[in-house]
């Protein structure tokens, strides 16, 4: 088995180990086939215990809502409660029979949670996988009804039990008084739903702000320098079999006759191999030593990535030449052997120095390879990760026998792919062509993960933005339909209807107002989780906190405005005859 073959074969080795073990392994000291596993761990944690605080902080706000609902019908109900108190029901079981309700309502709403997951259950799975690994094994099991079944029931205990506690717990007299003076609120039941929709706007600010982060985030990334041009290219991953391609000529003079096969399709501009895709999850390192530094061996020079390309990669990715030249069809087996390397690698060894005519060895084989070009750094790993030392050795002076076919052509995708898999089956038609993508699509899969995580996060925001609305409207709506009285007195003396709005207002912006700071305070603390995530952009970014507190402030404008309307339209004369 060749070399190479044998490095091919770890492939499957693609998860067990990150970049940074690498770097300080002295076990093996061959070139190696590295696959993004921080992407998919360190990343991939962070992504999950982002959604999973989003989705507390949902239900957080939902049951705020419904502990609000519960205590405002709760004292609608107090004449009931009071008069089955008169009639010898006891203390408990008046809490019981609330909290039953509230525990029948906390099913309901259950089974028409658990029948719309199921319902969205194949569009998590029609989902990218690229985004979060293993969505098409996405189901509902016992288990995740269990627990969905047990959060219902714990959350309708915690918070229907205080509202049952103190609609049960008043005394027949105190109830029996505020209905002569009209009022059925107390004031500790107001602060109680005045606290919980506080809390409701803290919730929900943290959230907006965490999505703003997200997608403030998402927008800088998409704006990073690729350092080549991804459209319009094609690109066909071809694995040559050891049994008929065992050695590095043979696999160079296949790979040879495809480019010569190809070039010749009319709408193809140009055509070439390159060992791993920028942005596909993979790439190689070895160890290398720069002309002009001291070597000290395998295991402790620096380990470097690098990839095999043929002589047409650069113009066909659109690499940008910095100095020096390309590799040419003369850089072939048996030649000089020559290297091009990056921008930063360029920096890194020789600072303040022309790197063309430098030389450069690898520390397994200690042949120098002269500098003969420096291109522009180009993302390889992640769109996020900084830019690194990069080296391109031509594919005929160290062949590979697993390569993709990048094309850049007018044609349409499907007449390029007919044609291509034409010309490769002339050569060997026993060959497969799989996993055939654009470009464009490698680099939207390469952003998949934080796409998804801005969006979930997003459409959590959302929900909790809306829910904290409601909340506030209901507390807003209740507080005006209970001030009836005073209101019509306030008009009648002479009060209109500006300033009546303008007093609902103000008290329903007082709460989102405390909402917001506690909101804020609690956002600095909590965004600092999300740094792991962000690219580009601070986690305290003010231009980001204060759009979420504008955001949730006038969300809160607006769900004030509505009752505060209604208020301006009461007529004194009938509010006072109906008391």
């Amino acid at each position: 088995m060749s070399k190479a073959q044998a490095e091919l074969d770890t492939i499957d080795d693609r998860y067990r180990r990150q970049f940074a073990n690498f770097a300080d392994a002295g076990k093996d000291h061959s070139p190696k086939v590295i696959f993004l596993a921080e992407s998919l761990v360190g990343n991939l944690r962070s992504s999950l215990l982002v959604l999973l605080a989003a989705v507390g902080f949902v239900l957080l706000i939902a049951c705020a809502n419904v502990a609000n609902l519960l205590l405002a019908r709760a004292s609608a109900r107090e004449k009931e409660i009071a008069l089955r108190k008169a009639l010898g029901a006891s203390h408990g079981r008046l809490v019981a029979q609330m909290l039953s309700e509230s525990l029948v309502l906390s099913l309901i709403g259950s089974a028409l949670g658990i029948g719309l997951a199921f319902a969205l259950i194949p569009v998590v799975r029609s989902l990218n996988q690229a985004s979060l690994p293993r969505l098409a094994e996405t189901r509902m099991d016992a288990p995740v009804l269990l627990f969905s079944l047990a959060l219902c029931v714990v959350t309708a205990a915690l918070f229907g039990l205080t509202p049952a506690v103190q609609a049960a717990g008043k005394q027949l007299h105190d109830s029996l008084k505020e209905g002569v003076r009209g009022s059925s609120s107390s004031g500790r039941r107001g602060r109680l739903r005045g606290a919980l929709v506080v809390a409701e706007m803290a919730v929900a600010l943290v959230l907006v702000t965490g999505a703003g982060l997200l997608g403030e985030s998402f927008a800088r990334l998409m704006q990073v320098n690729l350092g080549f041009s991804p459209q319009a290219i094609t690109t066909f991953p071809i694995i040559l079999p050891s049994t008929r391609y065992a050695t590095g000529e043979q696999q160079s003079e296949f790979f040879r006759l495809v480019l010569q096969r190809i070039r010749s399709v009319p709408a193809v501009q140009t055509a070439a191999f390159v060992s791993f895709l920028p942005l596909s999850g993979g790439y190689r390192l070895s160890y290398f030593c720069a002309e002009g530094q001291v070597c000290q061996g395998l295991g402790k020079d620096p380990l470097i990535a690098f990839w095999q390309v043929t002589s047409d990669y650069f113009d066909t990715m659109r690499a940008p030449l910095l100095r020096g030249r390309y590799f040419g069809e003369h850089d072939i087996a048996g030649g000089e052997p020559v290297i091009i390397v990056n921008e930063t690698a360029a920096k890194r060894f020789w600072p303040n120095e022309n790197p063309i005519g430098k030389h450069i060895a690898g520390s397994r084989d200690l042949i120098q390879r002269q500098v003969v070009g420096v291109v522009a750094d180009a993302k390889f790993s992640a769109l996020q990760a900084a830019n690194a030392d990069q080296f391109y050795v031509p594919s005929e002076q160290m062949p590979y026998p697993a390569m993709t076919l990048v094309v850049r052509s007018t044609a349409n995708s499907e007449p390029l792919v007919a044609a291509v898999r034409a010309k490769i089956a002339e050569i060997d038609p026993t060959l497969p062509i799989s996993g055939i993508l654009n470009m464009d699509e490698v680099v939207a899969t390469s952003v998949a993960q934080p796409r998804l995580i801005m969006q979930l996060v997003g459409t959590f925001a959302v929900f909790a933005l809306l829910l904290a609305a409601i909340g506030m409207y209901g507390v807003m709506a209740y507080s005006v339909s209970q001030r009836k009285q005073e209101i019509g007195i306030r008009m009648s003396l002479g009060a209109g209807p500006r300033e009546i709005l303008r007093q609902v207002v103000r008290q329903g912006m007082a709460l989102a107002l405390a909402g917001v700071v506690i909101g804020v305070l609690a956002s600095l603390a909590l965004t600092r989780l999300l740094a792991g995530l962000l690219f580009g952009v601070r986690a305290t970014d003010p231009s980001v906190f204060a759009a979420a507190a504008a955001v949730l402030a006038l969300s809160a404008f607006l769900a004030c405005y509505v009752p505060a309307r209604r208020a301006t339209r009461v007529d004194p004369i009938i509010v006072l005859r109906s008391e």
